[in-house]
């Protein structure tokens, strides 16, 4: 599947191909309206952890988002002027922050999980049972392939 032969500055593959049409049709690269609220995609990712976690520090929503602590804390920030995020000292280590949703940063996330579970409804609706059972099985070893490096290089750089 690989065309090794290719003298591009860009892989020539089905891989990149259909990674590159899956974000465009996902709309990925750009803030969007998930849920009537225009979001970017680092967000929806940060409310669903923290909407799961119900605290983290910036540190544990960094890796989980699988960012720089400092983008995290940009993030944090604009999510924090938003309404949607509290920001407070550690109690047990005042050096780092502990990260919590507000009542408008639940509301917000259950307005963006709705509308996201109903678009993932809608997508596997659209698929034959085969078609969903090999997304799932790729997808996995893709992630899992990435998470452990692999053999070109690792362009997630390792992070989970």
């Amino acid at each position: 599947m690989y065309n090794t032969t290719h003298d591009g500055a860009y892989p020539d593959d089905e891989l990149r191909r259909l990674l590159q049409l899956l974000v465009r049709a996902g709309g990925l690269l750009e803030p969007r309206d998930y849920g009537g609220l225009r979001i970017s995609l680092s967000e929806v990712f940060a409310l669903g952890e923290l909407a799961d976690a119900g605290t983290l520090s910036q540190q544990e929503l960094a890796d989980r988002l699988g960012l720089e602590k400092s983008t995290v804390s940009r993030l944090a920030a604009g999510m924090e002027r938003r309404g949607w995020l509290s920001r407070e000292r550690d109690p047990a280590n005042r050096r780092f922050y502990r990260l919590r949703l507000t009542a408008d940063g639940l509301a917000a996330a259950g307005r963006i999980g709705a509308e996201l579970r109903a678009a993932h409804d809608g997508l596997f609706d659209g698929l034959t049972d085969e078609e969903r059972a090999g997304l799932l099985l790729g997808l996995t070893g893709l992630v899992r392939v990435l998470r452990n490096g692999s053999r070109g290089g690792d362009p997630a750089g390792g992070r989970d």
